[in-house]
């Protein structure tokens, strides 16, 4: 895949660059990961977890016609035994994971049951497996290596923690061939061993780079559409998504009772400022005016979009009509502090802008917010400009 361009600086394109070969982004980034991670997790775990169920449940089921308890001895009744609870143990996890897939558990919470199912089902595995070599049952060796597969398994934990559970999984069947009565039975379990570990150098290298992979196609995606929805000269929102975001605010806001607020700014006399200056200082300008709206707000749902070539515009939701017009007061001064010299301007030597607002009304649509704040914008212009405009249902 191709590396971002070099005009994208988005977080996700430094990250690019950066290269996480520890699988392991920013804090901020690592987060929005892993919500982004968690989208489908719970219904792949509740998948998972009802096929290890059904697995498990049938070999379990198996046990009752391939051991004869009769024809054991004491000891091998008493690690008959032991094999049932360690069957009993490793299903209350299986149904305890089934359940939180089910209701939907934290994530946190649904990852640590995954580590406590990976450590259980592998070393119950492994158990039941000596178990039967020690009691002459038939096994399949190779249901170990199916278990180390899903010790890998593509959920959203993390790969250094599968690979702390596989070697988890390695120490527990080392422990059983050390323990082993028989010497048969200890060389089997070490032969065991040795596959095991090969297999897990080849499932890790894979979960490894899968999960690069998917981080990698995470962070394209995330440039990707940061990108779309930007301006890329301010970084501020553009047109297609401040359309969208004004229809969202004036529903939420209609069916809340909630104030809104529409200011539409425009920087005065700037084709003359681009004639005069150059296109590129026209660049500087713009990128000075969109820092000073952006230090004018914070809260979580107002938005600031460049809306066209020299016009921005502001959305403040829970605003109050005096909030507002003090913003727009705000913006004009903050403008003009910059002192960015136009000496084409016939209102002033420096950067001007102008402002219109309007307030939402109970039967506005978006499109008449926008005209009304319009009109109040060409007022201002009209007025001479360097000045703000309302709306006469904001000066109420």
């Amino acid at each position: 895949m191709q590396p971002p361009l070099p005009a994208s600086s988005t977080q996700y394109a430094q990250q690019l660059r950066q290269g996480f070969r520890w699988l392991r982004f920013g804090a901020a980034l690592e987060a929005e990961y892993r919500a982004y991670c968690g989208r489908n997790e719970h219904r792949r775990v509740l998948w998972f977890s009802a096929i290890c169920l059904v697995m498990w449940g049938g070999y379990s089921l198996f046990d009752l016609w391939r051991i004869d308890a009769a024809l054991l001895d004491v000891r091998q009744q008493a690690l008959l035994m032991s094999l049932h609870a360690v069957r009993v143990a490793v299903t209350a996890v299986i149904v305890l994971t089934l359940a939180c897939a089910l209701w939907r558990s934290p994530m946190r919470v649904l990852q640590a049951v995954l580590i406590v199912l990976g450590v259980t089902l592998s070393c119950g595995a492994a158990f039941s497996v000596y178990a039967y070599k020690v009691l002459g049952a038939p096994n399949e060796p190779a249901v170990l290596v199916m278990v180390m597969l899903g010790v890998f398994s593509p959920f959203a934990v993390s790969p250094w923690v599968q690979l702390l559970v596989a070697l988890l999984y390695l120490a527990c069947v080392g422990a059983l061939a050390w323990a082993a009565p028989l010497p048969e039975v200890r060389a089997q379990m070490l032969r065991l061993e040795v596959v095991l570990a090969l297999s897990a150098l080849v499932f890790g290298f894979v979960a490894y780079w899968r999960e690069h992979q998917r981080r990698e196609q995470f962070l394209y995606r995330g440039d990707a559409h940061w990108l779309a929805m930007r301006d890329a000269l301010t970084g501020l929102y553009n047109r297609r998504m401040f359309n969208h975001h004004i229809g969202q605010l004036v529903a939420q806001a209609q069916r809340e009772g909630q104030p809104l607020a529409l200011l539409l700014m425009d920087v005065d006399y700037f084709k003359s400022y681009n004639d005069n200056h150059g296109h590129q200082q026209g660049d500087v300008v713009l990128q000075q005016v969109a820092q000073v709206v952006l230090a004018c707000i914070g809260r979580p749902l107002d938005l600031v979009a460049r809306v066209g070539g020299e016009e921005f515009a502001v959305l403040l939701y829970g605003s109050s009509a005096e909030h507002a017009q003090a913003l727009g007061q705000s913006l004009v001064a903050g403008v003009r502090q910059r002192a960015l010299p136009h000496a084409a301007s016939p209102v002033a030597q420096v950067v001007t802008v102008s402002v219109g607002g309007a307030m939402l009304s109970p039967q506005d649509q978006p499109r008449t917010l926008y005209a009304r704040a319009d009109r109040m914008l060409y007022e201002a212009k009209n007025g001479g400009r360097d000045r703000c405009c309302w709306a006469q249902t904001l000066q109420a």
